[in-house]
């Protein structure tokens, strides 16, 4: 190993530096530094251009588990090892040709792929931030305490064993880059400052009024910089504010666990298995790109196994790969991504289709890999392309399982099913919500999705075929949730099979509501038997269980029970009188919109039954247009009946809808929609949508909030109860409420 050697360098080379080129007040970090115009990011941009003969070998660093320590070099173009270390690392490593940098006690140390040691440098008691290399010349920034904490340090070695610069600055610095004898430096969040490497002088300056920057990365003749948005390194980027600057952006709080476009570049990266790198967006700057683009126009979503493409323009979701085991590293070149998992495991996976074309065994369990391959890495295909393999395949491999850790990933799959086209999306969701040992949260997404597809309704009358079947044990399908997808696809050809789930008592109440909810959208005549013998058979049914005496009682001469006796207590269950009330309301608006008089006299029927209730009534009295006490039933002696079967009287205030419309509901809930995002300020997983599903009464008074995902539940409960709902006639409904977090 060859001694560090430091240059002898003055107060006033450290801090001020000369002021040629660029620097019009000079100074090195300088806040006097002026940022610089077009013509002097010109002057630097004409000095890029790659080192002769700059070949990247493709090799792979794995860091095993704890509490093994070291790293194993592996060569991903055969699967040889290459070198081995036991060095007790603690910063995640970074490859650079053919060198291995990464931080021990006191030092950061540069091993060869063999894992033998090269050099090192006093880290001056700060962390490893990040590390570049253009030929000779490799850069270190080192701080590593966050942007906030300003102390820094950026050393430029000579990779041969050579220190050539040292500068401690109270600064943060960034991830840096190398190219034609400058270094590219990120600091403070605002700043990108120019160095020429020989004479260690500002050469200039790139300021964001508006925007973080933190990376530079160096891709081929090309310089890229910025944290939130990506902008590459020219005259252009003079203006200081994103709007006046090419830029590529893509809102991360798309990808499934948001995570950030580029990882923290002023933190120190731990070796090891690290939560930042297992949920991540992956990507690679596209030099040749006419317009600021990424390779293959594509940005990739890591999440744990799970690995998405995004169309890095308009934001769809082109494919899902899911790996056997979780993803320990990722590197995207042009036509795929490669990966290394946790087993220890090498793969390619192409970027056209998501299709693996290319494993290895590497023969190690790997904690944190990190990949290192040229622009164009074509491995020797060795995997079997699968003939069933399609888009809608891997996104429901994607959205299935029962791992509530990948719930996000999940919900982003289903997500993307249902906006992709064809029958084999509508097929796969319909796939997800029949499966009951997924989460409610899961199958709620796929259920939603389904009512916005126009293709595909075979699938929902195929899954509508199946009954409940105790002794076959056969369980039913989600009815309601395939009566939503149903009538907003307008099929009428699911008519039939949601007549067969009307009249079988297997059906749960809870999926009564969208199912004939669906009926009334398809506008089918041949629904209406049904619907009617429905009013008839369940017009006085308020729930599934009548009310019962928890303790037995003797027969009292009078209305009122005898003194110390028990009253009557009301066990049915209130979810059950809401959805049971809401259908029957539902099939009567059905009726009167499609029936003829056979069937409105049936309503005559229901609307004179003393045991039919008032808030039916109410509705089947505003629905025949009338604005009178409906006829009672005639009493046994030709008169009026009275005493308590009597009917009470019918009156219907004007103007008041039946039940609330989703757009009345989303009024209601405008001016409440700031407080309900300050919900999700600081979740770990921020959600791209919220479902608040309560009741209300016809008063507008909203009760029984439930918020899914429940970890927002306390938060919101409170806000969502005190919005005021307009009045209608129900008496009691359950409502929904959509909060779009994106």
């Amino acid at each position: 190993m060859r001694k560090e050697r430091l240059f002898s360098l003055s107060l006033g080379a450290l801090v001020v530096g000369s002021c040629s080129g660029g620097g019009r007040y000079g100074g090195g970090f300088d806040l006097q530094y002026p940022a610089s115009t077009g013509p002097e990011l010109e002057a630097v941009t004409a000095r890029l251009s790659p080192s002769a003969g700059d070949d990247t070998p493709a090799v792979a660093v794995l860091v095993p588990p704890a509490p093994a320590q070291g790293f194993t070099v592996v060569d991903l173009g055969t699967g040889r090892r290459l070198g081995q270390s036991a060095a007790a690392i603690d910063a995640r490593p970074t490859i650079l040709g053919d060198l291995v940098v990464s931080h021990v006690r006191g030092a950061v140390v540069a091993f060869g792929l063999d894992g033998a040691e090269r050099w090192r440098v006093s880290d001056d008691g700060l962390g490893l931030n990040a590390a570049a290399r253009d030929g000779d010349r490799v850069a270190l920034t080192l701080g590593g305490l966050g942007v906030t904490r300003r102390d820094g340090l950026l050393v430029v070695v000579d990779a041969r064993g050579g220190s050539l610069v040292r500068r401690r600055v109270r600064h943060a610095l960034g991830a840096p880059a190398v190219l034609g004898g400058q270094v590219f430096v990120p600091w403070d969040g605002q700043n990108l400052s120019v160095f020429d490497i020989d004479d260690d002088r500002e050469v200039a300056r790139v300021r964001s009024r508006d925007d973080v920057l933190g990376i530079a990365v160096r891709e081929g003749p090309a310089v890229f910089f910025g944290a939130r948005a990506l902008y590459r390194f020219g005259p252009a980027g003079a203006g200081g504010r994103r709007s006046e600057v090419p830029h590529y952006f893509y809102d991360h709080a798309e990808l499934p666990g948001n995570p950030p476009f580029a990882l923290d570049p002023y933190a120190s990266m731990p070796a090891g298995l690290n939560a930042r790198e297992r949920v991540r967006a992956a990507w690679r700057a596209d030099p040749t790109s006419q317009t600021l683009g990424l390779v293959d126009n594509t940005l990739y979503a890591v999440f744990w196994r799970d690995l998405f493409a995004v169309d890095a323009t308009t934001g769809a979701v082109r494919w899902a790969y899911v790996n056997p085991s979780d993803l320990a590293g990722v590197q995207v070149t042009r036509g795929g991504v490669a990966f290394v998992d946790e087993q220890g495991r090498a793969g390619f996976v192409d970027a056209a289709r998501g299709l693996p074309r290319w494993t290895a065994e590497l023969g190690a369990p790997t904690a944190q890999a990190v990949l290192q391959l040229p622009q164009v890495f074509p491995p020797t295909q060795n995997v079997p392309e699968d003939p069933a393999a399609t888009v809608a395949s891997g996104l429901l491999e994607a959205a299935g399982g029962t791992d509530t850790r990948l719930l996000p990933a999940q919900l982003f799959a289903v997500r993307a099913l249902g906006a992709l086209e064809g029958p084999d999306a509508t097929r796969a969701l319909v796939s997800i919500v029949g499966r009951r040992s997924y989460g409610q949260d899961l199958r709620a997404a796929a259920g939603e999705a389904l009512t916005h597809r126009t293709s595909g309704a075979e699938a929902m009358i195929e899954a509508l075929e199946t009954h409940y079947d105790y002794v076959r044990q056969t369980e039913a399908p989600p009815v309601g949730l395939l009566a939503r997808g149903l009538g907003a696809s307008h099929e009428t050809r699911g008519v039939a099979a949601l007549v067969a789930h009307l009249g079988d008592p297997a059906t749960p109440l809870r999926d009564l509501p969208p199912l004939v909810s669906a009926l009334k959208d398809l506008r089918d005549p041949a629904a209406l038997p049904a619907l009617v013998e429905f009013l008839r058979t369940y017009h006085a049914d308020q729930g599934g269980v009548p009310p019962v005496s928890r303790l037995p009682i003797e027969p009292a001469p009078e209305p009122a029970p005898e003194p110390g006796a028990h009253p009557l207590v009301d066990d049915r269950i209130q979810v059950d009188q809401d959805a049971m009330a809401t259908a029957l309301e539902q099939a009567a608006e059905a009726v009167v919109a499609l029936g003829g008089p056979e069937h409105l006299h049936a309503l005559d029927d229901v609307l004179a039954d003393p045991s039919t209730p008032q808030a039916l009534r109410i509705a089947i009295a505003r629905l025949r247009g009338s604005r009178r006490t409906p006829p009672p039933t005639a009493a046994a002696d030709g008169g009026t009946p009275s005493g308590p079967n009597a009917p009470p009287p019918t009156t219907v205030p004007p103007g008041l809808p039946l039940r609330l419309s989703p757009d009345q509901i989303s009024a209601a809930f405008a001016q409440f929609r700031p407080g309900l995002l300050s919900c999700l300020d600081g979740a770990p997983s921020r959600p791209s949508q919220v479902r608040i599903q309560f009741r209300y009464d016809n008063e507008g008074h909203v009760s029984h909030v439930v918020v899914a995902p429940a970890n927002f539940q306390a938060c919101m409960q409170t806000l969502v109860e005190h919005v005021p709902l307009p009045p209608s006639l129900v008496a009691r409904e359950i409502g929904t409420y959509l909060l779009d977090a994106r």
